[in-house]
């Protein structure tokens, strides 16, 4: 557990194993503690670097972001930091966003991509879902104890955070990944649970699947809500590690 100072912003971030560099990137309104079991089992393989954004987790509080690219300016300062020049990433709902933002950003970087529940581009209508997961919030139910666990007591500033930051233009604009699928080239993993919902539609993974070159797409059968990597972790570990294997059968072919 450590912390990075950015621009006079402290960026969380803990650093858990050996191997090869693996940076997870979490979703909207969560925290790297989001990933739980998950991070201790790719550890087992790889350096798994966990950070929480600007603003959220345990990432000091920041006003809105008026420039979305900060999140990963500050994602590459901190490998800059650890000194890493090139690592695997995987990102989830959000993070998946992110994660091919730093593809499309600077690809050298990057040896392979994950993206899991991913979302190429928000529609109108999981706009809307979102809009009201974030403004109505009741202090007793199991969402806003699950967001206390992420970000602690003052978590409702974590989320008027991320709640202002998404309501901009520019910040559904930058991260709307659709456009530029054609340019996400390295070797890249695509995840999704096999139940549909509106703000991850199944369809984003078989556009992602079908647009980007270079693609290999796991969909989790028997009930699987849109992440894989949370409602069914050893499978994802599995499925990773057998994505890598073929990868690294691919270089040496």
């Amino acid at each position: 557990m450590a912390t990075l100072a950015v621009d006079g912003v402290e960026i969380y971030y803990e650093d858990h194993g050996r191997g090869e560099p693996l940076l997870l990137v979490h979703g909207a309104a969560a925290s790297g503690q989001w990933f739980g079991d998950l991070v201790p089992q790719l550890a087992r393989e790889y350096r798994v670097i966990v950070p929480d954004l600007r603003g959220l987790g345990r990432s000091q509080r920041v006003a809105p972001l008026t420039r979305p690219q900060v999140w990963v300016e500050d994602l590459w300062r901190l490998l800059d930091e650890l000194e890493l020049d090139r690592v695997h990433v995987a990102g989830v709902s959000l993070g998946s966003r992110i994660a091919g933002r730093l593809v499309l950003d600077n690809a050298s970087r990057v040896r392979t991509l994950t993206v899991d529940a991913p979302i190429v581009g928000l529609s109108s209508a999981g706009n809307a879902s979102l809009n009201t997961v974030f403004s109505a919030v009741d202090s007793g139910s199991a969402q806003a104890q699950e967001w206390q666990t992420l970000h602690g007591d003052d978590w409702r500033d974590a989320i008027d955070f991320y709640a202002k930051t998404r309501s901009t233009t520019e910040f559904q604009d930058y991260f709307t990944l659709r456009p530029h699928l054609a340019d996400v080239g390295v070797p890249t993993l695509v995840c999704r649970g096999d139940l549909d919902d509106s703000i991850h539609p199944v369809d984003d993974a078989f556009i992602w699947h079908k647009q980007a070159p270079n693609t290999q797409l796991f969909i989790a059968p028997g009930l699987t809500q849109s992440s894989v990597m949370l409602e069914r972790t050893e499978q994802f570990v599995a499925e990773f590690a057998a994505f890598q294997a073929r990868c690294s059968l691919a270089a040496v072919s």
